[in-house]
């Protein structure tokens, strides 16, 4: 009995060692530091009928970003988009410049940013291409180390400049009907 005994002494000790040890290998690190990569982009479709024109729309664009600091990241995003409106196709590209801070960590797993993108379309929809600039704000929520949801809140700066015809917006009005100032969801991948 008292082999029994010292075994399972021997063995509650080892336990209680071990258990704070294998805890603190599981502590995440959730954030960036300069020189990760970042895999994301968006994949969206709509469809609406209205006054009896249908229209119906997809758009893939996969996007690659890298940190130059542990607060910046600068990448690239290429859209290539299909529509259809009563009937009629087109089709178009976007490329997409841009950066992002990250300011302010609300707590370990959420960080929000500021972003800006400096994009150029061109296709059917554009006679003489489109190039557009935008600022605004962000929120990151890390599922885990390396999975991250991403909550793009609100464009508070838009420029389009399309031939002669041109638009800009500043500040946030609260309506999100262009796809310029909605709100939007995706899943950030690090590398």
């Amino acid at each position: 009995k008292t082999i029994i005994m010292k075994n399972l002494l021997l063995f509650i000790t080892l336990l209680f060692i071990s258990v704070p040890a294998i805890q603190a290998q599981d502590e995440a690190s959730y954030g960036f530091a300069k020189g990760d990569w970042i895999l994301g982009g968006a994949v969206t479709f709509g469809s609406s009928e209205i006054d009896g024109v249908e229209t119906s729309g997809s758009e893939i664009a996969p996007a690659i970003a890298t940190f130059i600091s542990d607060k910046w990241a600068v990448g690239v995003a290429i859209g290539l988009e299909s529509m259809e409106v009563d009937g009629n196709k087109m089709s178009d590209t976007n490329i997409t410049l841009g950066a992002r801070n990250y300011f302010m960590d609300l707590n370990d797993r959420n960080k929000m940013y500021f972003s800006l993108g400096l994009s150029f379309d061109s296709g059917d929809s554009f006679d003489d291409g489109m190039t557009s600039l935008g600022a605004g704000f962000g929120l990151n929520y890390f599922m885990t180390e390396n999975i991250i949801i991403d909550f793009g809140l609100a464009n508070i700066l838009s420029y389009a400049k399309s031939g002669d015809n041109s638009a800009m917006q500043i500040g946030w009005e609260g309506e999100i009907a262009n796809r310029w100032a909605s709100p939007t969801l995706g899943i950030i991948f690090k590398l």
